[in-house]
């Protein structure tokens, strides 16, 4: 079962990838990216990161509640393929938007307060995942713990450089702002939604 979950998980990293490769190659990339396709294209590598990185924050909910630990193998290639997806996001937007400008990279972030809140999501969640590699865990060895946790404030201001980017209320940013406050709501109140699950099983 576990095999088959890790393995749709590699899929759900990869598939995107393939098919972006088939349409660059053989199709119309405007009639999937309409009349922009750069920005677009970028959207693209930056929602299906925040796609990936909302599996593994319900996959840790779920694990919480139902205190399955064997789910948490799954934590691991999510979160890689959701960094990988995301550091396409930010590549494509300096090399496609700004041609490797890294003047006007950092003059963007400074200028644009929902890039300042995209990049820091991105260095939240590229912290926990350096900080896993085994030599670097054991030097940080109880303070790896702390330094993962930076890794909830990374997904809601991932889902809030969203949210902005967008410029206009449509339904599927509201439904990820929601996420994020759930997600939040989750960090403050998971005990005592657990201690209330387990009191109402025993009824």
């Amino acid at each position: 079962m576990f095999n088959v979950l890790r393995l749709t998980i590699h899929c759900a990293g990869l598939l995107p990838l393939l098919w972006l490769g088939y349409i660059l190659n053989y199709g119309d990339i405007s009639l999937i990216f309409g009349a922009d396709p750069i920005k677009e294209l970028i959207h693209f590598f930056g929602l299906t990161a925040l796609y990936l990185f909302t599996a593994l924050f319900s996959l840790r909910i779920i694990n919480r509640l139902y205190g399955n630990g064997r789910l948490l193998t799954l934590h691991k290639p999510l979160g890689l393929w959701g960094l990988f997806w995301l550091t396409l996001h930010i590549l494509s937007y300096l090399a496609l938007e700004l041609a490797f400008d890294y003047r006007l990279f950092l003059n963007e972030i400074i200028k644009r307060p929902y890039l300042i809140v995209g990049v820091l999501a991105f260095v939240f969640f590229l912290l926990p995942a350096t900080s896993s590699i085994p030599m670097l865990r054991r030097k940080l060895a109880k303070n790896w713990f702390i330094l993962h946790q930076l890794s909830n404030p990374a997904i809601v201001l991932a889902i809030i450089h969203y949210y902005w980017s967008t410029k206009g209320i449509a339904l599927q940013p509201l439904i990820f702002l929601v996420f994020a406050i759930m997600v939040l709501a989750w960090k403050f109140f998971s005990n005592q939604i657990i201690a209330y699950k387990n009191k109402t099983r025993r009824f």
